[in-house]
């Protein structure tokens, strides 16, 4: 049996391992509950920002869109819409113009392609349906591209660039 000097000895240094021990605990604790504050609170903002993209604004303002045919045009210039995206200005616009938009689905884009503009249709003396964002030929689908304010869209027949 060892000496009672060795025994209390032994019986501080349990009872500062014991201290030691708790603080480690009560550090991890504190630790993980920041950490999981901090989780909670990127996922709210970036799930914010999910729902901003589209639907932030009521309107897009002053925006432009001409169709234009070898034969004949449309024009609808500097309207406010609730529409977002091109295709659906123009299916807007064939609704107040009274024409006609044949359009399909591919999902592998996973937007419309338009096959026809007021009974004109793609390979019409192989030219196609093609549209412009200011100017730019557009590299998406036109159920796609989102627009902006002051945006103007043309819709061309014309030989394809491909």
């Amino acid at each position: 049996m060892l000496p009672p000097k060795y025994i209390s000895i032994s019986k501080n240094c349990k009872r500062v391992l014991n201290k030691m021990i708790n603080k480690k605990k009560l550090n991890i604790g504190i630790y993980l509950s920041v950490v999981i504050v901090l989780v909670v609170i990127v996922i709210l903002v970036s799930s914010t920002n999910l729902f901003e993209n589209v639907e932030s604004k009521e309107y897009i303002d002053n925006v432009s869109l001409k169709i234009i045919s070898p034969s004949w045009s449309i024009s609808y210039l500097n309207i406010s819409t609730k529409n977002t995206t091109v295709a659906d200005l123009l299916s807007e616009c064939a609704d107040k113009y009274n024409f006609t938009i044949e359009k399909e689905f591919f999902q592998g884009y996973d937007s419309f392609l338009v096959i026809a503009i007021n009974n004109l249709e793609n390979g019409d003396d192989d030219k196609y349906w093609q549209y412009y964002v200011n100017g730019k030929f557009a590299d998406v689908g036109c159920s796609k591209f989102v627009l902006n304010d002051n945006d103007i869209i043309e819709w061309r027949f014309e030989d394809s660039p491909w």
